[in-house]
């Protein structure tokens, strides 16, 4: 089945459908409405989903060869162009930033596996496909359809890097399981705006008690009005305290406020429950105060236990489907390494004990730094007497002190 026409100067065995039509029926959040008219008017999802898929998109896919004794990083040929560039014309890091918010809002990917030419991906809209079962229920996936052509021949899923979740033959969207909480937060910034809206701007007003007196006339009222408008900003009287006659009196007014309105509190708790909804501990999205020892621990939390399932799960489903159908022997996953690394500082302590001194010469510092190099003498690693290496007794330069005296 033909699903769209790629346009490039490059002939291409895949072809894919012209026109697919965009389902944006403006539904209510209690019903299956799209995902994409939801987020734009959710902060807290699009807050917590796009933390998910921008610290996702940053860290470097990688390929490697396993066909011999060891893995050997492969920096040339189409697997490595498609692991740099997956697809034409855009980024890497804008390819699987779209892909994985496919997943965070839809609970299904597809991204079809160009193979003419130059290999390359196309990441595939959920909003116009769906997937097409054997039995036309919940069974597995046999092809992809467009939205609204059930009875339309379905596009095989060879070759096709896709996943959905579990509970439907679509995937179960993530936000109707938050459709109340969503539809809770609507309704309170609804309310809230109105009561703004319609409240009254005054922070008191003026009694007359004039059951002994004669009623103000219009034009004492008219005079007593300007006279009190002096004492406002710009009027000339703004400081000081005006003094009346008679029987009139100030009463204030104990009008609503945003702390009133808890809407500070409302914001929070739907930042949490969208937070915990997708795994993620409210503290990374400062929901809540952070009690993180460390930027490494917080990093190593982010991308061990948080982050850590999804990138497993795009590497298998990468792997079975693209991987081991075009390029049998080689393999992909994201270089978690490079994301958990921390400043040069950090990585440059870490380093020098883990190799017991210097890990870097002089010339290759200076390069680092944009300096020429200070000749041919300064290309080896320099070796500290005190060492074993250098003939002394330390096993590292900074292995001294009270911890290797005895008892």
């Amino acid at each position: 089945m033909a699903l769209f026409r790629r346009k490039s100067k490059q002939p291409d065995s895949t072809q894919l459908l012209p026109s697919w039509p965009v389902r944006q029926t403006p539904l209510a959040l209690t019903t299956a409405s799209d995902p994409m008219t939801i987020l734009s008017s959710q902060p807290a999802l699009r807050k917590v989903t796009g933390f998910i898929a921008r610290n996702v998109a940053r860290v470097p896919l990688q390929a490697f060869d396993l066909t011999g004794d060891t893995r050997t990083p492969l920096t040339h040929g189409p697997l490595a162009t498609i692991v740099a560039h997956p697809e034409p014309y855009r980024s890497r890091y804008r390819f699987w930033y779209d892909t994985v918010m496919d997943w965070l809002l839809y609970d299904r990917f597809a991204v079809v596996m160009l193979s003419g030419g130059t290999p390359s991906l196309v990441r595939l809209s959920p909003r116009n496909w769906e997937f097409h079962t054997m039995d036309g229920g919940d069974g597995a996936p046999d092809g992809i359809i467009a939205t609204g052509h059930p009875s339309s021949a379905p596009m095989s899923l060879d070759g096709v890097f896709w996943d959905r979740g579990f509970g439907a033959d679509q995937g179960v969207s993530p936000i109707r399981t938050l459709s109340q909480t969503l539809q809770e937060y609507t309704e309170s910034v609804k309310w809230r705006r109105s009561l703004w809206k319609h409240m009254a701007r005054i922070p008191g007003i003026w009694t007359h008690d004039h059951s002994g007196e004669t009623p103000l006339s219009d034009m004492a009222r008219a005079r007593l009005e300007a006279d009190l408008s002096n004492y406002m900003d710009g009027g000339g009287m703004e400081g000081k305290s005006p003094i009346l006659e008679g029987s009139i009196k100030w009463q204030q007014i104990n009008a609503f406020s945003p702390k009133d309105t808890q809407e500070v509190e409302g914001r929070t708790l739907a930042d949490i429950e969208v937070a915990s909804a997708y795994g993620v501990p409210p503290e990374m999205v400062g929901a809540r105060q952070a009690n993180y020892g460390s930027t490494q621990a917080f990093r190593s939390m982010l991308y061990r236990e948080t982050l850590g399932p999804l990138f497993t799960q795009l590497e298998d489903a990468f792997n079975a489907q693209i991987v081991e159908r075009y390029w049998p022997g080689c393999h992909v996953e994201f270089s978690l390494e490079a994301a958990l690394r921390g400043s040069f500082e950090e990585d440059a302590v870490v380093t020098s004990q883990a190799v017991g001194g210097p890990w870097t010469s002089v010339n290759e510092a200076r390069e680092a730094h944009g300096m020429p190099s200070a000749g041919p003498e300064y290309d080896k690693i320099l070796t500290q007497l005190n060492t074993v290496r250098g003939g002394g007794t330390q096993a590292s330069p900074h292995d001294s002190g009270s911890q290797n005296i005895g008892a």
